[in-house]
This record gives C-alpha cells, structure tokens and sequence, in this order.
C-alpha cells in the first residue's frame, strides 16, 4: 500500500515537472512557434472579470477576460466566442499593457477547458508575440481551419506574469475590422490608447508572423 501511494505521488510529481517544462517563454519581438496546452486553469484567487459583447459589421461575439491571483503572480485569461451569424473568422486577438513587465519571464499557455466565466473551446492558436510597447497578441492564422471561425470559440489564452497589481487594460480583436473590450492588465504608468492607436497597436507582429507563414505555405 505505502509503495503504491509513492509511486503515485511520484507519477503526479513528474507530470507536474512535465507542465512546467512544457510552458512556453514569450521574449519581446520574438514570435512563438506555438502556445503550450493545459488542461485547465491554474486556479489561484478571481481577482476581476468581464463579458463583452461585439459587434462590428463583419462579425460579432463575445469577449472573456479574468485575472487571477495565484499567490506567485498574477495570470491574465482572454477567451473569444464568435457568433454564428457573424460574416468572417477571427484572425488575432491581443491583450494590452504590459509594458510595466519590462523584459522580465511572461509565459503563455492554452487550454480547451471550461471553468469560471469561460467555455469550452474549440480553436487553438498558432503562436503569440510581445510587442516592446506592451501588446501580447495570440494569432489564429488561416491554415484549414485555425481561425475562430463564426459558430467556435477560442481555447482559452493565459498569460503568466510576475504582476503583483492590476488595472484596466484592453483587449482587442482583429479581422478586418477591430474593436476592443474590457480586460485588465499589469498596473502601469501609460494610458490606454484611444481606439484608433490601439487598432494599429493590436497588430503587432501578428502581421509578420502571419505573412511569413502564408510566404512559407507558397508553392516554389
């Protein structure tokens, strides 16, 4: 009996080994080649959280965001429903500030899972990017059927920070037309954008990542 309950505990240490390993570094201006997978949230303490409902003339949804306190930092949670009546595909959203990190560790995963205010999801991202002016984008780009397309819901997107305070911060989507929701971010010195900054903030690398994989996929 006390073999098995080491074994066991033994098993559950190195799976926690594993998912630590697994976690995905995102540096300032270096795209991400993809978002580690969990199976669910990293729990800690709901700090806030908010619902927005979009609608712009190409598509419209609902927008989902939360931040939690884990007792090590603070985790940021962005999840984006797409209506089925909605016109287009979702290629990119973006979280924004978080200039106030600075170049310290932020790491970024993914889970399909439903907890809290979030559902399941259905779309994976392909890859995320920081932006030295404070943008954390997550791209769905057209490859088959990556984008979060009208009826599907994105995999919820988590970023870990170091954060030990909160604010209001943005949370954008982009396909076509952009439109910004309720989020939060690491406290911070700068202002938010005014809509019109921020659409061209939101792109971030998600344009070069983007072309550079269209480029990749092109007959020689």
């Amino acid at each position: 009996m006390n073999y098995s309950i080491k074994r066991s505990v033994l098993a559950l240490a190195l799976l926690g080994a594993v998912s630590v390993a697994s976690a995905t570094a995102l540096n300032i201006n270096v795209p991400t080649t993809s978002v580690a997978m969990v199976g669910s949230s990293f729990g800690g303490t709901l700090l806030d959280s908010a619902v927005t409902s979009i609608t712009t003339p190409g598509w419209s949804g609902t927008a989902r965001t939360a931040v939690y306190d884990t007792g090590s930092g603070l985790d940021f949670y962005y999840q984006f429903t797409n209506n089925a009546s909605s016109k287009t595909g979702i290629e990119r959203f973006a979280g924004y500030n978080y200039a106030s990190l600075g170049s310290s560790v932020v790491n970024v995963f993914q889970t399909g899972s439903a907890f809290g205010i979030f559902t399941a999801g259905t779309e994976t991202s392909d890859y995320a990017d920081r932006t030295i002016n404070g943008v954390v984008g997550f791209s769905f780009i057209p490859n088959t059927n990556s984008k979060i397309n009208p009826g599907t819901t994105s995999f919820t997107q988590i970023i870990r920070t170091t954060a030990t305070a909160y604010q209001a911060g943005n949370f954008g989507i982009l396909d076509g037309y952009s439109a910004n929701a309720t989020a939060f971010a690491p406290a911070l010195a700068l202002p938010v954008p005014e809509p019109e900054s921020f659409a061209m903030l939101l792109a971030g690398l998600g344009l070069m990542g983007t072309i550079a994989r269209r480029r990749a996929r092109m007959p020689s």
